[in-house]
């Protein structure tokens, strides 16, 4: 089935990151488990036995890191951080981390051990208690890193920044 042309449209560099996610989130549909969906650091989503916090970052080689400037230590602590902390911003405690990793074919083990030890670093000094639960590994041209994390509110109300007051210290 032959895609219909596009309308011409800005590019996403002409726009810059917060214009795009302006024209796009109305287009989707945050479905029916959504208690907060997205444009907070994270999502809340309603679970059979309660609520749990879920949130994604993802880091690319080129526009997010750089081998020659970083250690695989590093960018699995990196990968981890950005993650736990997002949870935590929420007001959640993080459970359990999601990693997909897709690399070149080239790629040698050794680097990706070394993001496994800072995952796994970053987790037990940032998130006791907290593993990484599952994940994928797949070939690109480019190495990438995709985490996924998820939090408990345990009881709790989500954090949100609409929450934040004049005076509040903010860090």
């Amino acid at each position: 089935m032959e895609q219909p042309a596009l309308e011409p449209s800005p590019t996403i560099g002409e726009l810059g990151e917060t214009a795009v996610l302006a024209r796009i989130l109305p287009r989707l549909e945050p479905g029916d488990a959504a208690l907060l969906g997205a444009g907070d650091d994270a999502a809340v989503v309603a679970a059979a036995d309660g609520r749990f916090v879920v949130t994604t970052d993802l880091m690319v080689h080129g526009p997010d890191f750089r081998l020659a400037w970083s250690r695989p230590h590093d960018l699995g602590w990196k990968a981890a951080a950005t993650n736990l902390t997002d949870v935590a911003a929420m007001g959640a405690r993080p459970t359990a981390l999601v990693v997909s990793i897709a690399a070149p074919p080239t790629t040698h083990v050794g680097l990706l051990e070394g993001i496994a030890d800072g995952l796994r670093d970053a987790l037990a000094e940032l998130a006791p208690g907290a593993g990484v639960v599952g994940g994928d590994l797949s070939a690109s041209s480019v190495l990438t890193i995709a985490v996924t994390a998820f939090g408990d509110l345990e009881g709790r109300a989500p954090v949100l920044r609409s929450g934040a007051r004049p005076g509040d210290v903010l860090a």
